[in-house]
């Protein structure tokens, strides 16, 4: 059986910084680093969703911005993962974690290139997600 879920994640900006959080060591991936984020529950909108995620990861309050990306990405060979990437703001910078991460780190731009998870920068750098970061 095919699965295909999707997913939502936020590019949090705080100080000219964004937020990265790191994968608990036992869940899987655990140990990467990634942008905050998660699934879509039935009926919820896409906004929402990363909302309801980013304050339920890390305590923060967040403004969605806009949409910075789509993606697609096979987890398995019968599931692939939808994910829409928001560029957003948070209101504060004082991050509380879930059980979901075992770090965070405010990352300026050469801080973030070092800890994100290949894929993810691959993302970033085909989107042009560092220049348009600096027109915001």
């Amino acid at each position: 059986m095919t699965t295909i879920v999707t997913a939502v994640k936020g590019i949090v900006q705080y100080d000219n910084r964004i937020l990265i959080v790191q994968r608990a060591a036992a869940d899987s991936g655990g140990g990467t680093w990634e942008c905050p984020g998660g699934k879509i529950d039935f009926g919820e909108q896409p906004e929402d969703s990363l909302k309801r995620e980013i304050e339920e990861e890390t305590g923060l309050a967040v403004t969605v911005d806009r949409i910075a990306y789509a993606s697609s990405l096979m987890t398995h060979p019968d599931r692939q993962v939808i994910l829409l990437v928001y560029f957003c703001t948070a209101t504060n910078d004082a991050v509380q974690l879930s059980d979901e991460h075992d770090d965070y780190l405010w990352a300026d731009d050469a801080m973030f290139r070092q800890n994100i998870a290949p894929n993810i920068l691959t993302d970033f750098e085909q989107h042009h997600i560092f220049r348009k970061l600096l027109l915001s």
